[in-house]
């Protein structure tokens, strides 16, 4: 049922005119999430769970202008605190406070019957083609799109401008070799106290990082998700495996010129754009939705993405390519939020796409990159801008942890973190994987 967001669908954006995830406990009020009828004359209270840290103060900032400029609707914030997205939906769904939205990801396979049926939106005839497809559920639309992402090697170009010796080119790392090179470079010549900050976050080394290797099994999409399906059915040797013991040497590369080479578990997520925007390292494996805070950090700065190459052959399918897709969307709350709070939410989320106001902010203070052709707000950061070339030339690879279970992420995560801290060998990571997915044969 579910189809992959293709690159003809993304390219769809540029010929629309487009061309130009935890933190700390948050709410800006306790919403009424317990279908109680909200009192004659106050407003009808929702609450939104973000499902990024990195964006909560710009989207604070967005709620507080919306809040003030209505008095029939006030939204609350929640964000994940210290659990990961799943945990916190199930925590809060068990205790009959769901939230009215949701940013959901993966977490949509278990929980899509709890959602609202949003396919008489307005927004939903502005969608670029395949974005929602991963939400249809027979007829029904359960989500709306929140943003085209990617991640890959950020580039501090400042940085890499000094160690290369002048005007730095991206498409001249497109093999291992090329990008110890770099590394090299950037320590070498002193640009920066070190190469690569790597985030020892579960769901950056999980979801991120092992989408890389299962993205590059195939450039077919049929046979990549048949390597999901062969690992589910225990017939795949991981060992045995030529992609991933590419991917693997090229962590292997980022463990070796890491800044916390010492203590690689100890950096928290706001640490990376610190790293990078200070230009303590010229390079961060992480996504665009970092940029706000890089962008408070070095407002002048230039920033743009690498491919994580896993070979050195420059043709191999992955080494030119970054990860690009929609792997994340708004659903509304079906089970537990009153007609009101509903209506409410999907006047909300029609504001954020719709209106001048809400356009602007989501551009331009949450740094999404639309997935609409009616926005007039465009992107003009650098490092957007880099996605964006990705995508005209097609250099794109499918967003695969959209297809795993929810609690893949954390289980892989958990294991890669093990690996950054030598507390398990190349053979045991392989082993550990495998036995995760074997136990999810039957889903």
């Amino acid at each position: 049922m579910k189809k992959l967001l293709t690159t003809v669908g993304i390219l769809a954006l540029l010929a629309s005119g487009l061309a130009a995830c935890s933190g700390s406990e948050n709410s800006s009020s306790s919403a009424n999430q317990r279908g109680e009828p909200a009192k004659a004359g106050s407003p009808t209270e929702i609450s939104v769970l973000i499902g990024k840290s990195e964006i909560i103060s710009q989207f604070e900032e967005m709620v507080e202008h919306y809040n003030t400029s209505q008095d029939q609707v006030k939204v609350s914030i929640i964000s994940l605190g210290n659990q990961n997205a799943f945990d916190k939906m199930t925590t809060l769904y068990a205790s009959n406070n769901a939230p009215t939205i949701s940013m959901m990801g993966a977490e949509y396979e278990s929980m899509h019957d709890k959602l609202l049926d949003l396919s008489d939106q307005p927004w939903v005839s502005h969608t670029m083609k395949g974005s929602l497809d991963y939400v249809r559920d027979g007829s029904q639309i359960k989500g709306m799109p929140v943003s085209v992402e990617a991640f890959g090697l950020i580039y501090n170009k400042k940085v890499l401008d000094q160690a290369s010796g002048g005007n730095f080119d991206s498409a001249t790392v497109k093999t291992q070799d090329e990008l110890k090179s770099l590394m090299d470079k950037i320590t070498s010549s002193g640009a920066a106290e070190g190469a690569i900050h790597v985030s020892p976050i579960d769901w950056s080394l999980g979801a991120h990082y092992t989408n890389i290797l299962f993205a590059d099994q195939s450039s077919d999409r049929d046979q990549r998700h048949k390597f999901i399906k062969d690992l589910k059915n225990g017939t795949v040797k991981l060992s045995e495996n030529e992609i991933f013991s590419g991917w693997v040497n090229t962590f292997d590369l980022m463990k070796a010129y890491n800044i916390n080479k010492s203590a690689p578990l100890s950096p928290v997520y706001d640490d990376g754009p610190i790293a990078l925007a200070t230009g303590q390292v010229g390079l961060w494996f992480m996504g665009n939705w970092a940029y706000p805070q890089i962008l408070e950090l070095d407002p002048e700065g230039q920033y743009g993405f690498l491919p994580v190459p896993i070979s050195n052959n420059a043709e191999d399918y992955g080494n030119s390519q970054i990860s690009v897709g929609v792997p994340s969307y708004w659903v509304v709350d079906a089970e537990q939020s009153t007609t009101d709070q509903q209506k409410a939410a999907k006047e909300f989320l029609n504001w954020m796409v719709s209106s001048k106001e809400g356009q602007d902010y989501y551009v331009n203070k949450l740094n999404f990159l639309p997935v609409f052709d009616n926005f007039t707000a465009e992107p003009a950061d650098s490092l957007s801008q880099s996605v964006l070339s990705y995508m005209k030339s097609e250099n794109t690879l499918e967003w695969m942890n959209t297809y795993y279970p929810a609690d893949a992420y954390p289980a892989m995560g958990t294991s890669m973190q093990k690996y950054l801290a030598d507390k398990i060998n190349k053979s045991d990571l392989a082993k550990e994987f495998e036995a995760y997915w074997t136990k999810k044969k039957s889903n």
